[in-house]
């Protein structure tokens, strides 16, 4: 499932939580920035593997409270195989 923003991406999520494994965030989103759309995500189900995508250099220049073992940070630009690689990472904690 793609949203097209922040706000698609909490409707969508609400509407097929039980369908969603994961979560692939932009940092950079119309309508609603990615750490504002994640911390929303987290509040609903604290549990959801996340990865966040920024172009920023490294994960500490994300403005994220909470980053754990159901969250991971995947620079761009990445692979196929990093992402994936990424997905499986989250997904197995």
């Amino acid at each position: 499932m793609t949203a097209g923003n922040g706000i698609e991406a909490l409707a969508i999520y609400a509407q097929h939580k039980d369908k969603i494994s994961a979560a692939i965030i932009d940092m950079m989103m119309s309508n609603m920035d990615g750490a504002t759309t994640i911390r929303r995500l987290q509040n609903i189900n604290p549990l959801l593997p996340i990865i966040i995508v920024s172009g920023l250099a490294t994960s500490e220049q994300v403005p994220i409270d909470k980053i754990d073992e159901h969250t991971a940070f995947l620079p761009k630009p990445y692979t196929t195989q990093e992402l994936l690689k990424t997905l499986h990472g989250v997904i197995s904690q």
